[in-house]
């Protein structure tokens, strides 16, 4: 069988780095493979395809020692504009991706760029967004969507192309868990139909592992071994749940949040949510779940003073939230995104945890201190001067999580905070919410992964149409699986 991508790479460095980012790798992969990868964090796992796409070192600097060749022609000497002719590729953050103000034109731009017929253009756009079921918002604005909205329309983007190869890095991981599961079974008709050489850095979800044929395991920047699925599942598998073990005390005679009521309506006439009469007690950990597009994050935004509510209140420690007092209330309310680039901006790691410090009254010791204190809390001391551009996507979440909590939040809220993150990395991230949920914070968490729901959080709410439909104790979720399979937040099978 002809080889589709052949990566002979010795070292990869990236100026003023001793350590070369990627090394050793050799690795030929045949036309129709389905290959996954995985590994940990700063792995070289998004790396690797960007030496595919011929991004590094086209885009991003560096210097490469070895090859790259895709369809059998030396990457290096295809001009960046025409690797779409070869490779179809999804960034980790959709968002990045997007360049189109609406949903269709989004989809239709790179097919558009290929000298199509109109008819063509539509033919395509028309397939890919019936399969994506987003028909209902082609014209809707790219920067209105959600997280995992925003991820099908990237997604879309790149299936119109029909590229022989596509290099997908975590596409799934804003995705619900219905939507994961008809993806990876798309791709994999796709890849076994058009033989389509297809390349998924993997997510938390093992869906990938019922269509993938070999496992790429990178370590270190390196590839550690290339397996077949059940050779890495055997050596890798892990059945024991992550389950939070510290206390969870919740003051039943204080209100946190109260939203009574509660709807928005965007300008644009979309319904975010509706009608939500929802409380939220001192102490709680509260997972919210939904398919995407059901409200959940708009109610987050209504929560943190982000949104007003068009119908019903929003009170915040007690108080209705009004333009007079959300700046203050904001103050006791810490709020991590679900694209952790969102909220950095500074060029250094210290430099961002202690962001909030700046204008506050006390010692220059005492700021050092906490800003020590956070960066062990969140596993990133000695990184001090490190720009964080240059962490993994997990440690940029915990920088985040460090520049929330340093101001010290009497309320978290946490919207999809592990969404692109493997199990390793979102368990970190989890066992710091509830370390913090055992210190007494309250916690509120946005995530679709229902594991995540059950076994950190002590209340589960669920979202649906825009409305909170369900809620009950997290260790009562066994008894709603029917409901939760109806609303097709499962398939059938407890979590």
């Amino acid at each position: 069988m002809e080889s589709m991508i052949s990566i002979d790479i010795k070292a990869l460095v990236f100026p003023e780095e001793k350590e070369a980012a990627l090394k050793n790798i050799k690795l030929d992969i045949k036309k129709g493979d389905f290959i996954a990868v995985t590994g940990g964090a700063a792995s070289g796992k998004s790396l690797l395809l960007h030496t595919i796409t011929s991004a590094a070192p086209k885009f991003y600097p560096c210097a490469i020692d070895g090859t790259v060749r895709v369809a059998d022609r030396n990457v290096a000497e295809i001009p960046l504009c025409e690797m779409a002719d070869y490779v179809g590729y999804m960034m980790q953050e959709p968002q990045n991706q997007m360049i189109s103000r609406t949903v269709y034109d989004e989809l239709a731009f790179g097919v558009a760029n290929m000298n199509l017929s109109n008819g063509e253009i539509e033919s395509r756009v028309k397939k890919i967004m019936s399969f994506l079921s987003i028909d209902d918002f082609a014209h809707r604005y790219t920067d209105a969507l959600s997280g995992g909205q925003a991820q099908k329309v990237v997604l879309g983007s790149i299936l119109t192309l029909k590229s022989p190869v596509l290099l997908l890095d975590q596409p799934t991981a804003e995705l619900d868990p219905k939507t994961s599961a008809e993806l990876y079974r798309h791709l994999a008709r796709i890849n076994r139909e058009k033989n389509v050489t297809t390349m998924v850095v993997m997510d938390k979800s093992k869906e990938v592992l019922k269509y993938a044929n070999r496992v790429v395991v990178m370590e270190n920047g390196t590839m550690k071994e290339c397996l077949t699925v059940d050779d890495y599942q055997n050596k890798y598998r892990t059945d024991t749940k992550i389950k939070n073990n510290l206390p969870i005390r919740v003051d039943r005679e204080t209100d946190i949040v109260r939203l009574n009521g509660a709807s928005h309506l965007y300008k644009s006439g979309i319904v975010g949510c509706q009608n939500i009469h929802f409380t939220l007690k001192k102490g709680d950990f509260t997972a919210v779940i939904g398919q995407n597009g059901s409200g959940k994050s708009t109610m987050l935004k209504l929560i943190e003073g982000l949104l007003k509510p068009t119908e019903g209140t929003v009170e915040l420690f007690g108080t209705q939230v009004t333009k007079k007092n959300i700046s203050q209330l904001r103050r006791r309310t810490g709020f991590l995104f679900q694209n952790p680039d969102d909220q950095i901006f500074c060029s250094s790691i210290k430099e961002e945890i202690g962001y909030v410090l700046k204008g506050k009254a006390c010692e220059e010791e005492e700021k050092n201190r906490k800003i020590q204190d956070t960066l062990e809390f969140v596993g990133l001391k000695g990184w001090d001067e490190v720009h964080p551009q240059r962490l993994s996507r997990g440690q940029r979440q915990l920088l985040a999580l460090g520049s929330v909590i340093i101001n010290e939040p009497e309320l978290i809220i946490a919207d999809e905070p592990t969404s692109g993150l493997d199990e390793i990395q979102s368990r970190l991230v989890l066992e710091k919410l509830a370390t913090l949920s055992a210190q007494g914070k309250t916690i509120l968490l946005v995530t679709h992964d229902l594991s995540e729901a059950k076994y950190f959080a002590n209340r589960i709410v669920v979202m649906n149409q825009h409305q909170l439909i369900l809620d009950f104790k997290a260790d009562e979720m066994d008894e709603y699986t029917k409901a939760l399979v109806e609303i097709e937040l499962l398939e059938g099978e407890a979590i």
